[in-house]
This record gives C-alpha cells, structure tokens and sequence, in this order.
C-alpha cells in the first residue's frame, strides 16, 4: 500500500495548537483525546486521503468522535492539511462546508 507524504500548513499547525489548549483548559483529558484524535486522522489521510471533493479540489475527514473536521487537498501524492475547524463553525468560503 502506497503511503502518501503529509504537509500541515502553520495556519492549520496553530488551529490544532489553540484547540489542544482550549480543551485542556477544560480537562486535560480532553486536551489528550484531541490530539490523539487529530493523530489517528493524519495516519489516515497518509493511507488514504481519497475522500469525497466538498469544494474544488478540498477534501474534509471528520475526527473520530469529535466535531472537528479537516479540510485537506491531495496533489501529486502529497496530502496537505489547510484547516482544522470545529463543525458547528459557519463553513469556510474557502474550504466549502
């Protein structure tokens, strides 16, 4: 099986950051469970990032049992990781919903 290489961009790098810290401000617990969250995703998206176009060529992948999303793009066997939201945010004119 083919692994694709990963690029997350800053902007994305510091929305994990704040998010990571939002959660263990609440409970470091939580803080913990996104990241791993977050992990697992990128594991999944260097498998395989053949998910549905949402807006142009911008593909998104839900964390597994949290409401963050990841918008992404594959180019080239490169996965590159643009933004990570939380899914009740209003949809990015970028990234689509």
């Amino acid at each position: 099986m083919k692994h694709h290489s990963l690029v997350v961009q800053p902007e994305a790098q510091q929305e994990v950051d704040a998010i990571r810290i939002y959660q263990n401000s609440l409970d470091p617990k939580r803080g913990q469970r996104f990241i791993e969250a977050f992990e697992a995703c990128l594991a999944q998206l260097k498998a395989n990032p053949s998910f549905q176009k949402r807006k142009g060529n911008y593909r998104h992948l839900r964390l597994h049992k949290l409401p963050y999303r990841v918008a992404f793009e594959v180019e080239e066997g490169t996965v590159y990781v643009y933004q990570v939201r939380h899914a009740s945010r209003k949809p990015s004119k970028k990234f689509g919903p």
